[in-house]
């Protein structure tokens, strides 16, 4: 197994994502994980690694989008053969965007409690 390379570590999470690749067509899919850093999405066909986008994330529950700019990390083929997942890293992210991803990410993360001895 490969020693995890994130800086922050990415929930499961399902929400509409829409990329801009420079210079091309616009993608609308739906992320499979997402941190304040990054997420993983399904695309039909793969961008290139180092490719710069323009993103959209829908927040769930009434929240606005939240816009970020990044660049593929990574693309693997699935099992299907017709579709592939995608890594990207955030580049560009507001204070802001920052604060309300990791405000949206820490309802599903699980307090870790220290040991005290007595």
């Amino acid at each position: 197994m490969t020693p995890e390379r994130r800086s922050t570590p990415r929930l499961r999470s399902y929400l509409p994502v829409r990329l801009r690749p420079s210079g091309g067509q616009l993608i609308e899919t739906l992320t499979k994980d997402l941190s304040p850093g990054g997420l993983r999405c399904v695309v039909s066909s793969p961008l290139p690694v180092g490719c710069q986008l323009a993103l959209e994330v829908a927040l769930p529950r009434g929240q606005d989008v939240v816009e970020v700019r990044g660049r593929t990390a990574w693309f693997r083929l699935l099992q299907d053969g017709e579709q592939f997942d995608l890594g990207v890293t955030f580049t560009e992210v507001s204070a802001e965007t920052k604060r309300r991803l990791s405000s949206y990410l820490e309802q599903f993360t699980v307090p870790s409690f220290t040991h005290r001895s007595a």
